[in-house]
């Protein structure tokens, strides 16, 4: 007895066209941004990275370069999922959103703990939400601005005397011919030694 082969008719995989190496390129990019977030499960990374193709093959325009498209909309949907799940702990205009979620998502082990949760549309569990706004807090320190002032820097004893020859030299010219051509004529010594 053969059993019957599984077959899968989901429409909107039909909207992809398989010839387009674009889009070939535009999964594997998405694969590796998430995979760069620790997603691991094959499952879930082949689900996520569908979704985003989708997305941005419907929002693709003529002569669009897919890469481009799916890694802006995967950019688009990760920040909105830090922007939900942080709420009030984070500003959703700062550039820094992004970033600092990412950090917060390693911090607390996203991947690990509820990966399941990581992009999905529906509540994240409320200790997912306190653990990425605690991580979050703590992601990094605000820029603070300072006032430098010059100070004269000391480069030691050796840098000193140096100095005093360079400023010797710099007075007397012909002190310097004299020394330049002493070491052209020691070169050229040294060169006719090793040769013969």
């Amino acid at each position: 007895m053969n059993p019957s082969p599984v077959s899968f008719s989901a429409p909107e995989f039909a909207t992809i066209d398989p010839a387009g190496s674009g889009w070939d390129e535009a999964f594997l990019r998405v694969e590796s941004y998430f995979r760069a977030h620790q997603i691991e499960s094959r499952l879930l990374l082949n689900r996520l990275v569908m979704e985003v193709i989708l997305a941005a093959r419907a929002a693709a325009t003529p002569g669009a370069d897919p890469v481009a498209l799916a890694m802006r909309e995967a950019e688009r949907r990760t920040n909105s999922w830090f922007a939900r799940v942080l709420g009030d702990a984070a500003d959703p205009d700062d550039e820094r959103l992004g970033t600092r979620g990412r950090i917060a998502l390693v911090l607390c082990d996203v991947p690990a703990r509820w990966p399941q949760h990581f992009l999905a549309d529906g509540p994240p569990p409320s200790e997912l939400i306190e653990a990425m706004r605690a991580a979050y807090i703590e992601a990094g320190p605000e820029i603070e601005i300072t006032s430098m002032f010059p100070r004269p820097m000391d480069f030691g004893p050796i840098a000193n005397v140096a100095d005093e020859a360079w400023k010797t030299f710099a007075r007397w010219p012909l002190l310097r011919a004299a020394l330049g051509w002493l070491f052209f004529l020691g070169l050229l010594a040294a060169a006719w030694f090793f040769t013969h």
